[in-house]
């Protein structure tokens, strides 16, 4: 995918979940799914999850290449990118540390809603501080994955909205 593409693509899949967990009643938005997490957890694992990575995207480019390096590999396709996502996956690789949701204390439905668009929104406009060249040379480390250029991290970002939202779209069918 192009910078534009990609942005577009993220733009629209977070947009996607958004109206999905908007149509969910706020009750049912904080009720685990079984032993899974309940639809207000999954959005914020992915809040979680994008603001680690806008912190990263924040920093001078200089400064990612001297703490991750410049990638010396060939890039990860998008199928690539999943590939290897749904591996580390099956290894039973989970989310830990700041990365498993802790529900704040009075919770809000539209709270939550609103900081995971507002932070895969910001995401998606650090992609104008890139060149298409950028993307493939810089990277910076994934907790699991490790290092993924900036594009390969955008390819992940917008698979992993994916991935939650098929735990959420099967929560709501069952209620």
């Amino acid at each position: 995918m192009t910078k534009e593409e990609l942005k577009k693509a993220l733009e629209e899949c977070y947009k996607i979940i958004v109206s999905d967990v908007e149509n969910i009643e706020e009750i049912q938005f904080f009720v685990p799914i079984g032993e899974k997490w309940s639809v207000a957890e999954n959005i914020l694992h992915l809040t979680q999850s994008v603001k680690g990575l806008n912190q990263g995207m924040s920093l001078p480019k200089a400064f990612l290449e001297q703490q991750f390096g410049k990638i010396d590999r060939p890039t990860y396709s998008y199928d690539g990118v999943v590939e290897h996502y749904l591996a580390v996956l099956a290894t039973g690789v989970a989310a830990r540390g700041g990365f498993v949701p802790k529900m704040p204390e009075n919770p809000s439905k539209e709270l939550l809603i609103s900081s995971f668009a507002k932070h895969h929104q910001t995401l998606a406009d650090f992609l104008n501080d890139w060149s298409e060249t950028e993307l493939d040379e810089y990277c910076i480390k994934h907790p699991v994955l490790k290092n993924l250029t900036i594009r390969e991290f955008y390819y992940f970002m917008h698979y992993h909205i994916l991935h939650h939202r098929k735990a959420i779209l099967r929560y709501s069918k069952m209620s």
